[in-house]
């Protein structure tokens, strides 16, 4: 036995049993500091205002217990009444005169004496709650010093568990929240006995006192009862708990579910429902969820302090919380411009240029806001109000042709970003194109539908469907953009890479003409044919539909050879290249030499390592075997056919080739068999030669690379 009588413990200090309890501690030691902090909290509080209660009360006692006996001069002057008494009837004999009458005359007043009453049993209660805080203070005090003793971590943590167990058996958190309910009941007491000594001496001020505690019962009854239907109310007293247990086994606590809408009666404490409401889904909480963040967001003046907020952005993105996606949603498109992401982030990507920085910072912030970027743009997020208006859509693009501006700008003076730039300037492109094909498709509807409403009303003029318009403007319009059109067409066809903001330029004035033009129908000037001018619409329509088809197409193509040249796979180049993929439409013609572009590239793309498989990812593969759907020319499509048969027994999945043979042999012509068979025959002797692939091809092209002559063409 050691000194405390115990026994020794020096051998357990080495056990290794004792590890196991090191994170209940950490745990344990965070929790009682943050109770004994609290407590203490509270305890000053109520000292401090305690022995300033306390000498208030006593300064009002002072003077209201003279009330309880009589006034020295009011004793004077009934013995001196009582003398001139006693003087007058000495002559007579026989009448006695009672000689304690002046005691028996004086009783205090009732106000007097409920006064004294109520404010003594302040004074008392004050007292106790200045000594019950003293006493919880040493307490606490003694608590943590107990449990902190011990060295070693199975000791501590079970002298913590002990000791945490008695404060629960022994309702140590209820007492100190009764504690300020002495000092409430003191103050109550106080107000009651003002009362009580005003009314003697002025009834108008006992009244006014009356007034003004009754009002304060009034919002102290409201302040308990409130917290307990309003879980999110910040006033609370220590009577709330109670009412809240009253309640409870009442059947009179309930919450109501966001999906079903039931509604639940509580099972647990007023603090753990607080915490369920709180953090329970529900469009209340995505609304203070867009409040909080938004006002975040409002005082991250500084860069630094924004660039850590955008670099949670790709997580949140590919997880798996909805409302952390549907608020990074609403903050891309939020009205002020200081919270709205869509402005801050590439702001933030554009102070990358030109910064007397460290290289490896400016690097690290120019990734972080391109991962965003592309994040924020393939976030899929559904929402419940769609309006399909041409200026709605340009609304809800998420990043537009400045953005795609300065993406190039800071990956040419950056170039170790360039793989994730290429894929953030791939999905915005995408996301642009997809912008003009929507709305597009909206004209065509609005127009058709116009169109039935005027033909059904229309106005019989000679055997002619007439409507209204300034046939002066049409030639002008049309002929703008007949030649809009055709410049579209070049920078189509020459191969220059679509993810430049000039492509995007020809396409806005090309919409902004058309969308011109269906205005123009229906202004009010002068009578003309409908069908002529409608017709002319509708074809511009679609051929604005088909070019920008096209763009998606080449914008696959220019992605395919960014990574095909450069021999490693660039930022997320499975889900880019399927997000362009998949929105590809090919049912309408695509051009040929966009066809020959892709299928020069397509056995680069199929090449074997040197361990005999694919280079490239079986995913990746098989969306670039999709891509042979857009094979319509005979020459390509028997090229391309060749390729996926001599490569076709190192697929992983040859589902997908057997689908690609399938569309390829749809697209040549009759008969096909001894076509193939020669074509086969020259491939395995002459490759196919591919325009020379550059690295810097997406970011910095703008002109289209030559196109050297294929020698197998001539076949």
């Amino acid at each position: 036995m050691d000194e405390k009588g115990f026994g020794s413990h020096h051998s357990s200090h080495d056990d290794p049993s004792t590890k196991i309890w090191s994170s209940y501690i950490s745990r344990a030691e965070k929790h009682n500091r943050d109770l004994a902090r609290s407590w203490k909290g509270d305890m000053d509080a109520i000292l401090i205002f305690a022995g300033l209660f306390s000498a208030s009360v006593t300064a009002f006692i002072i003077e209201s217990y003279k009330t309880l006996s009589p006034a020295p001069e009011d004793t004077t002057n009934a013995l001196l009444a009582q003398i001139s008494r006693q003087l007058t009837v000495m002559s007579n004999t026989s009448v006695e005169f009672p000689m304690d009458s002046i005691s028996a005359e004086f009783a205090p007043p009732t106000s007097a004496l409920i006064c004294n009453i109520l404010w003594f049993l302040s004074l008392g209660f004050s007292l106790a709650s200045a000594l019950s805080a003293t006493l919880v203070e040493q307490w606490v005090r003694n608590y943590l010093q107990a449990a902190e003793s011990y060295p070693t971590p199975h000791e501590r943590a079970r002298i913590f568990a002990y000791l945490y167990q008695g404060l629960e058996k022994f309702k140590m958190a209820a007492l100190v929240e009764a504690i300020p309910m002495l000092l409430h009941i003191s103050l109550l007491l106080f107000f009651a006995g003002l009362v009580q000594f005003l009314r003697p001496v002025n009834m108008v001020l006992s009244y006014l006192t009356l007034a003004i505690l009754i009002i304060c019962l009034m919002l102290y009854a409201l302040a308990t009862i409130i917290p307990v239907f309003r879980r999110d109310c910040p006033y609370q007293t220590p009577l709330s708990g109670m009412w809240w247990k009253i309640m409870k086994p009442l059947r009179m606590l309930r919450h109501r579910e966001s999906r079903n809408h039931n509604h639940i009666l509580y099972s647990c404490s007023m603090e753990q429902a607080r915490e369920t409401h709180a953090i329970s889904i529900s469009p209340e909480r995505d609304q203070r969820d867009f409040k909080a963040m938004s006002w975040a967001l409002e005082n991250m003046r500084h860069d630094s302090e924004f660039e850590a907020f955008v670099e949670v952005i790709p997580r949140a993105v590919s997880g798996f919380d909805y409302s952390a996606k549907l608020l990074l949603h609403r903050l891309l498109f939020h009205q002020n411009l200081a919270v709205r992401l869509g402005h801050r982030i590439p702001r933030l990507l554009v102070s990358c240029r030109g910064v007397v920085l460290d290289p490896a910072i400016v690097q690290k912030r120019a990734a972080t806001c391109l991962a965003a970027i592309w994040s924020l743009t393939m976030m899929a997020v559904h929402t419940n109000s769609l309006d399909s208006s041409p200026v709605s859509c340009r609304e809800a693009l998420r990043f537009d042709e400045f953005t795609l501006r300065d993406i190039r700008m800071v990956t040419a003076e950056i170039p170790s970003i360039e793989d994730v730039g290429v894929s953030a300037m791939t999905v915005v492109a995408r996301g642009l194109i997809d912008m003009y094909i929507d709305q597009a498709i909206n004209l065509e509807l609005r127009l058709k539908e116009i169109m039935d409403t005027v033909v059904i009303s229309n106005v019989v003029v000679e055997g002619k469907n007439t409507i209204c318009h300034d046939a002066r403007s049409e030639p002008r319009i049309l002929i703008r953009i007949h030649r809009t059109m055709e410049s579209l067409g070049k920078v189509l066809r020459s191969g220059q890479a679509i993810a430049f903001p000039d492509t995007f330029v020809l396409f806005s004035a090309a919409f902004a003409d058309i969308s011109r033009l269906v205005r123009l129908i229906f202004s009010p000037s002068q009578d003309t044919d409908l069908g002529d001018l409608a017709t002319h619409t509708l074809k511009f329509l679609r051929l604005f539909q088909v070019q920008l088809n096209q763009s998606g197409f080449s914008l696959a193509v220019d992605y395919a050879a960014h990574f095909l040249a450069r021999r490693a796979l660039p930022y997320e180049a499975f889900n880019t290249f399927r997000r362009i993929f998949l929105n590809i439409n090919f049912e309408l013609p695509l051009n040929v030499e966009s066809q020959t572009r892709f299928v020069s590239y397509l056995d680069d793309a199929l090449e074997l390592d040197s361990e005999g498989g694919t280079r490239l990812p079986q995913s990746i593969i098989n969306i670039i075997l999709g891509l042979t759907r857009a094979l319509r020319d005979p020459t390509c499509a028997l090229k391309a056919k060749t390729i996926i048969k001599r490569r076709m027994q190192f697929f992983i999945s040859r589902e997908e080739a057997q689908n690609a043979l399938s569309f390829l042999s749809a697209a040549l012509p009759r008969p096909a068999p001894m076509l193939d068979l020669f074509s086969g025959h020259l491939y395995s002797n002459v490759k196919l030669d591919k325009p020379p692939l550059h690295v810097h091809e997406l970011a910095t092209v703008d002109k289209p690379h030559p196109m050297p002559p294929r020698r197998h063409e001539t076949v």
